[in-house]
């Protein structure tokens, strides 16, 4: 238990300083299991250390990396021995326990529903959504919540720089200078705060790298490795676009590489479960709905720099935009018919937000921009229509032009 009690006392001392998370996650009144999820070095862990550091003065509160190289490989005897420390610590109290990367430990989710049982609420974090989420949901039986951290909004973005917003001509020329590098890199947290444009592309590739290895392939025991870096290849070149499996399917056969429609959309699971791709599905009735090709997204803009070297800015901009949907905790849907399609649909209540995305309206681009939005509305009830573009603001026809940068800072 020496290396498990050094490892604790290390991180009750830690001090914690960094960019403020704008995820807001209560602490329960009853104890729960709560999961903060989402892609790799989007920032968890810091997130679970700034909450535990808010904690630990006036509730008790332990945290435990299972990544940590003093524990490996930690297993169900390690959290049992991490609460025992807390009570040796704490005495018979209650308290809050924060295991970071929880899926580390096989079984973790019988140690969380014993200790919830026990009174204490307990927080974890990992990069599986489908994992967590079930486990959570089986074992806890309605006693769990889950929440989605992503790499850094905009906003997050302008703090890390330590720049504030204005109206100002020149704010606003800085903002949109910000902004250029926002879409064009992402909003990792290590990548934004780095200066060298060398070492943000190899930062970038080696997260692609890390996450396709450790949670797709060793997490699913995936053999057809050819497979899978293909289909995250071209997922990857096409994002924002309409994605066929059986297409690519046929594709791939025809290059040699051999697999089947079955194995590439378990793949593509696979994929938007560990966070680097996620799917927009089309409006329709569920049948139609699913099967449809869904638009496929990367999780965050700066990833396309992997897979492609010249980037299309307005697919980048309308990246942008799905991820900051996904932070505000909705579930868009993509409209289309044989004459338009709207980039995004969010249902709210009974009626929708229609959402276009483009950077420039000139020449015939607003006309069929605006019919686009118009046509949808006639289809369903709208309550809201807009267009985000780069640099343009008004209204026009009942459609709302917002500039890129004033509505990412909502």
């Amino acid at each position: 238990m020496g290396s498990l009690r050094e490892v604790v006392e290390d991180y009750l001392e830690l001090d914690v300083e960094g960019i403020e998370r704008e995820l807001d996650v209560p602490i329960p009144k009853v104890p729960r299991a709560v999961a903060i999820l989402g892609p790799r070095r989007a920032g968890k862990s810091f997130y679970m250390l700034q909450k535990f550091k808010s904690l630990r003065d006036e509730t008790p509160a332990l945290y435990l990396p299972l990544d940590d190289d003093r524990l490996y490989p930690p297993t169900l005897d390690t959290l049992n021995k991490f609460l025992e420390v807390f009570y040796e610590i704490y005495g018979e109290r209650k308290g809050v326990l924060f295991l970071d990367e929880v899926q580390e430990v096989e079984n973790w989710e019988l140690f969380v529903k014993r200790a919830v049982s026990l009174g204490h609420t307990v927080f974890v974090s990992g990069s599986s959504s489908k994992l967590l989420s079930k486990e959570i949901a089986t074992q806890l039986r309605g006693r769990g919540v889950s929440f989605e951290l992503y790499p850094f909004s905009f906003r997050e973005f302008l703090r890390a720089k330590s720049f504030e917003p204005g109206e100002s001509l020149s704010k606003k020329a800085r903002v949109k200078a910000l902004l250029e590098e926002f879409i064009e890199w992402g909003g990792f947290p290590e990548v934004v705060l780095e200066d060298s444009e060398l070492l943000k592309r190899r930062t970038l590739e080696s997260y692609v790298d890390l996450i396709l290895y450790r949670d797709v392939v060793e997490r699913y025991g995936v053999k057809n490795t050819r497979a899978l870096k293909l289909l995250l290849k071209l997922t990857g070149a096409s994002f924002g676009r309409e994605f066929s499996i059986n297409r690519t399917t046929r594709y791939m056969k025809g290059m040699g590489v051999e697999t089947n429609r079955n194995t590439l959309s378990a793949y593509l699971e696979h994929l938007e479960d560990a966070y680097l791709v996620s799917k927009v599905k089309k409006l329709a009735p569920p049948r139609e709905s699913e099967k449809a090709p869904p638009k496929v997204y990367l999780v965050d803009p700066g990833l396309a720099r992997v897979f492609k070297e010249e980037l299309e800015f307005g697919r980048l901009m309308e990246s942008a935009v799905l991820v900051e949907l996904l932070r505000r905790g909705a579930r868009p849907y993509y409209v289309k018919t044989q004459k338009f399609e709207v980039d995004f649909a969010v249902r709210e209540g009974e009626s929708y937000r229609l959402i276009q995305v483009t950077r420039s309206i000139e020449g015939e681009t607003l006309k069929r921009e605006l019919k686009a939005i118009k046509e949808a509305s006639r289809l369903l009830p709208a309550h809201e229509k807009v267009l985000i573009t780069w640099d343009d603001e008004g209204e026009i026809e009942g459609v709302k032009l917002i500039p890129l940068w004033r509505w990412l800072l909502g």
